[in-house]
């Protein structure tokens, strides 16, 4: 038992173990630099709130947009600490994690959001389910502007924990499609408690919806042979339907942010009710086809693993 413990332990950087241990060992990894980071960052926003005159224990606090900006910045704490789990304990380099001299891939990745963002929404609002009303008033564009920071924070956060982090771990010792499966799962996880807040269907479908685009996420780094990809098209994503849209995002909903004013005609599977078109099912269409193209273009380039 001894033994087993210590091969398992996320503070060394053992491999030789059953591949079942080993898979178990990063999991436990990842969920552990992750909870570490949350208390962290909790206690930078607790200390931040007295810095400003704020009592939290009396539940004195920042406006909700305001916690939600400081909640999205305060994710770099989760990306240094996941660089320097890497670094320090892992003993690999951050180039190792996909942050190499292609950084233009993260204008690729952009562009690829922009192409998969467009084509869904706009397939949706020719089934009339989604619907322009013109632009909104009184545009706070320096919220706009503090928010589009913060997503290329939030998502190249997430790219270096689940793929950065996990799947490049796991490659070590396992073949890429189950490498990606277990790293799209561990990315689905911190969206359950928002994903299974609705109804079933929503949350089916947004669960599947979540393990699509984290293996789209996935292959465009594989096949890129960088994450910045990957973190463009993320960041792209989140801030286009939070702030350009005004759309659901996850669940979330910040109209009062954005510059567009679009709207949804009724809670559908068509567009993805109150979740947003992450759980709408024409949405799940286009990452099934963007999904298929790029496993093509991964077998007809024959990856047999990564090098960055």
């Amino acid at each position: 038992m001894k033994k087993i413990l210590e091969m398992i332990s996320p503070f060394n950087a053992k491999e030789d173990m059953p591949i079942v241990l080993y898979i178990f060992k990063k999991l436990l990894a990842f969920f552990l630099i992750f909870f570490v980071s949350m208390i962290l960052a909790e206690g930078v926003v607790i200390i931040a709130h007295y810095i400003m005159g704020y009592n939290v224990l009396q539940g004195e606090m920042l406006s909700i947009e305001s916690m939600t900006l400081m909640k999205y910045y305060g994710f770099a704490i989760f990306m240094m600490i996941t660089m320097l789990y890497c670094k320090y304990i892992e003993k690999r380099s951050i180039k190792s994690m996909g942050f190499n001299d292609k950084i233009l891939g993260y204008l690729k990745g952009i562009l690829v959001g922009i192409a998969l963002l467009t084509v869904s929404i706009g397939i949706i609002m020719l089934t009339g389910n989604i619907t322009y009303n013109g632009v909104l008033e009184n545009i706070d564009y320096l919220t706009i502007i503090a928010f589009s920071g913060a997503f290329i924070i939030q998502g190249a956060m997430e790219e270096t924990l689940c793929r950065g982090f996990l799947m490049t771990s796991l490659l070590k010792r396992i073949s890429i499609p189950f490498a990606i499966l277990i790293s799209s799962l561990a990315f689905a996880a911190p969206h359950f408690s928002s994903l299974f807040a609705g109804d079933f269907i929503y949350s089916f479908v947004g669960f599947v919806n979540l393990l699509l685009v984290s293996t789209i996420f996935s292959l465009l780094i594989i096949n890129g042979k960088n994450i910045w990809i990957a973190c463009g098209m993320h960041s792209l994503w989140n801030f286009c339907l939070f702030n350009i849209f005004g759309l659901n995002l996850s669940g979330t909903n910040k109209k009062a942010t954005a510059i567009f004013d679009f709207s949804t005609n009724s809670e559908n599977i068509l567009n993805g009710g109150t979740y947003g078109i992450e759980a709408s099912i024409i949405t799940t269409a286009v990452l099934i086809v963007s999904t298929v193209f790029l496993i093509q273009k991964y077998r007809k380039n024959k990856v047999q693993s990564i090098e960055f």
